[in-house]
Formats: C-alpha cells, sequence, structure tokens
C-alpha cells in the first residue's frame, strides 16, 4: 500500500470516485421529492457539498428556476462543484459557490427554502453546530434535509464467506468496527452512526414534522460482477487499498481503535484479520464465488424550521 499523506489530500477526496454515481436511485429519489414537495423549492444551499454529487441528484427536482449554493471548505471541491452543475442548472448564474465551514457559514437567516446535506455531518466534531446553521439560514416553514449513513454496517464482514471464516476472526473484525467507529467520536473526528442519532438532534434543536426513511439502495455482488455499480465499487475498493485510503488507512484507524479502548495487541490481530479478510474476498470475488446483499444503511431525515410567532 502506497501512503499519500493524508494531511494533502482535500477531506473525502478519496470517497468521491466514480462509485459515489450508484448511491441512489432514481425513482426513490422522485419519490422523496414528491413526499417533501421538492418542486416548490426556489433557492437551496447544499452544506459540504462536494463536486456536487447530491447537488445534481437534488436540482433537477426543485422548481424550475431555482438558484442554487455550495458551500465547503475545499476550494478543489468548490470547483468541482461548479463545473458539474454547469450541464444541470438552467442558468448557470443559478449556480454559486462559498468557501467556508460548515459550523459557521458566511450567509444571512432565513434566506433559503431549503438547506440540505449528504455524508457531511459524520465527519463533524459538533454536528449540532452544522444542523443549528442550516437551520439559521433557512426561511420558517423551509426544509432542513440531510442523507447521513450508519457506516459501521458497510464496515462490518457481511458477504457470502461469513459461513467458513473462523468465528473468532469475525468476532476481532465487528470488535475492530466498534473500536474503531467509538474511538474517531472521541478524537472528535465524527460519528460514523451518526444517521441514528439525526433524529434525536432535529428533535432537540426544535425542527417541527420530522420525518425518516432509508434509502432503498443496495449494493450487491453477484457474479459475474458486470454492472456498472459493481464495477466502480471494485474499483473503488482496489484504489483505496493501493493508496492506503479509506478503510486501508492503517494510521488512522489504529488511531481510533486505541481511542476506543482496544490494545496495541488487539489491533495487530484484528489488522492482520482485515488484511486476510480482503485478501480471501479478493480470491472468491476472481472465482466468481463471491456475493453479497449489499444492505445499507443510509437515512434521509427532514424537518421544518419553525414558523415565527407573530410580532404582536
Amino acid at each position: 500500500m502506497t501512503d499519500l499523506n493524508p494531511s494533502m489530500r482535500p477531506h473525502s477526496a478519496e470517497y468521491f470516485g466514480e462509485e459515489r454515481d450508484y448511491y441512489w436511485n432514481s425513482d426513490y429519489l422522485d419519490l422523496l421529492a414528491k413526499r417533501l414537495d421538492l418542486a416548490s423549492v426556489t433557492s437551496a444551499a447544499d452544506i459540504g457539498c462536494g463536486v456536487g454529487h447530491w447537488s445534481a441528484l437534488l436540482y433537477p427536482r426543485f422548481a424550475s428556476n431555482a438558484s442554487i449554493v455550495g458551500i465547503d471548505r475545499e476550494q478543489e471541491h468548490i470547483d468541482g462543484f461548479m463545473q458539474r452543475m454547469q450541464g444541470i442548472v438552467w442558468n448557470i448564474a443559478a449556480a454559486s459557490t462559498v468557501r467556508a465551514d460548515a459550523t459557521c457559514l458566511p450567509l444571512p437567516n432565513d434566506s433559503f427554502d431549503l438547506a440540505t446535506c449528504q455524508t457531511v455531518l459524520l465527519h463533524l466534531q459538533y454536528p449540532a453546530a452544522a444542523l443549528t446553521e442550516m437551520m439559521r439560514i433557512t426561511r420558517p416553514g423551509g426544509l432542513v434535509l440531510c442523507a447521513e449513513p450508519n457506516n459501521m454496517i458497510a464496515r462490518m464482514p457481511f458477504d457470502s464467506l461469513m459461513d467458513i471464516v473462523p468465528i473468532e476472526q469475525l468476532l476481532r473484525l465487528s470488535e475492530l468496527v466498534w473500536r474503531h467507529s467509538l474511538g474517531r467520536a472521541r478524537r472528535g473526528r465524527g460519528t460514523e452512526h451518526i444517521g441514528e442519532q439525526l433524529p434525536g438532534l432535529f428533535h432537540e434543536l426544535g425542527f417541527e414534522h420530522v420525518q425518516v426513511w432509508l434509502s432503498d439502495k443496495a449494493m450487491p455482488m453477484i457474479p459475474p460482477y458486470t454492472s456498472a455499480a459493481e464495477r466502480a465499487a471494485v474499483q473503488a475498493w482496489d484504489r483505496w487499498r493501493i493508496q492506503g485510503t479509506g478503510p486501508f488507512d492503517k494510521g488512522e484507524m489504529r488511531a481510533n481503535v486505541l481511542a476506543g479502548g482496544g490494545s496495541e495487541e488487539f489491533f495487530d490481530a484484528a489488522w492482520s484479520d482485515f488484511l486476510t479478510h480482503d485478501r480471501e474476498v479478493a480470491e472468491a470475488r476472481s472465482s466468481s464465488r463471491l456475493s453479497t446483499a449489499g444492505g445499507v444503511l443510509f437515512y434521509i431525515v427532514a424537518g421544518r424550521v419553525p414558523e415565527k410567532p407573530p410580532i404582536l
């Protein structure tokens, strides 16, 4: 594995590959748009917009003359956002960007019909601060919409090899996931299972009409793995392995596991199990013996900003 110096990479850049194009089913987004009346949205802010994957999906479901602002702290992402949106917005002037942190938005109060984010809050030490900012910039009665996962499920070794892998190895791999996730939060790196906490945060912050759904998207691997989504998933996994990023960032994983109460001895054993399982999965895939339903837990949480009481 090659370390590309994570400190030099834009935040989350390793997760902006082709695989991200297969996060959602189009007909599901149509249903979500109907449930939330996205066709009435004339102004939107995408917080932590990255290179525009989420905005590109939502924007065509807004009002025909809608404007959208992408907010991100990485200039490289801001540039990617504008490049992607050029072919989607009705007029390039309808899309703009602001370089800023999600917890301190240089935007006026009550400015947007919709404030939204996708896979942003899981990276934040203080997700409630970002939600508070999203509420502030959204007009009374407007919508705050968050798509956030429980990534612990995605890290668990759920596949067709489970019945032949020694139970001790499965238990260590599962403990690795728990200690990594809890330790990551303790280090202020964000909560990978933030999707589980979002409804409670919405309630505590005073949102009204809070609703929760699950994305209907699965990430199956079925021989002979010929779909575009399957090929993109395999390419992403290979890229992370070669670069030593994502789930293969050993230094980050060790720090999180130790912060989560694991010992050096446990980490060494569990990391060896992880690499062994990765090799076994690759070998099973090469011989068309690997399959998985690829279930994920991706939550969509929506709430309305309370109407302001009339001034008497």
